[in-house]
């Protein structure tokens, strides 16, 4: 028994064989080759596309953060300038409204002490008015100008002598 028998038909189908990887690999595995090729070479530009954008967006996150520091740091810088500014126009405001009161107050003592004298000088007119009335009455005749004059002079002696 011949297992292996080599007839004609099999050398025909060796060269079938043959022809047939010859023609496919002309036809079919240069450009199945050529497109793996150039999907693998599209990936890989894909992945190193995709690794220079990902240090991009890295580095535009770290502008960002370092940005947003400083935009915090300022913001606060300015809050505490605006209430530096306001504690100081507020001492200021306080400062002036306690400057009022008491130039207020230094002209309205000085107000009252002019009133004051003046009372105490239409008083004493008045005292040396009576005097000389009630004088010019015990003696029994009318108080002349004189005598208020004396009166008066008289008061203000009194006054000045209780003043010291």
């Amino acid at each position: 028994m011949d297992i292996l028998k080599f007839t004609v038909t099999f050398f025909i189908t060796i060269v079938n064989f043959l022809v047939l990887y010859l023609v496919l690999k002309k036809l079919l595995f240069k450009p199945v080759t050529n497109f793996m090729d150039a999907r693998a070479k599209k990936i890989k530009d894909s992945l190193s596309d995709a690794a220079i954008m990902k240090k991009q967006a890295q580095e535009m996150a770290a502008l960002y953060e370092g940005l947003m520091a400083k935009a915090d740091a300022e913001a606060e810088r300015v809050v505490k300038e605006g209430e530096d500014r306001a504690k100081a126009e507020a001492k200021a405001l306080l400062e002036k409204a306690q400057a009022d009161a008491a130039e207020t107050r230094r002209h309205g003592e000085e107000a009252a002490e002019r009133e004051r004298e003046k009372g105490r000088q239409e008083l004493a007119s008045d005292i040396a008015a009576f005097a000389a009335e009630v004088a010019g009455k015990l003696i029994g005749r009318a108080a002349s100008a004189e005598d208020t004059r004396a009166a008066e002079h008289l008061v203000r002696e009194l006054e000045a002598g209780r003043a010291r």
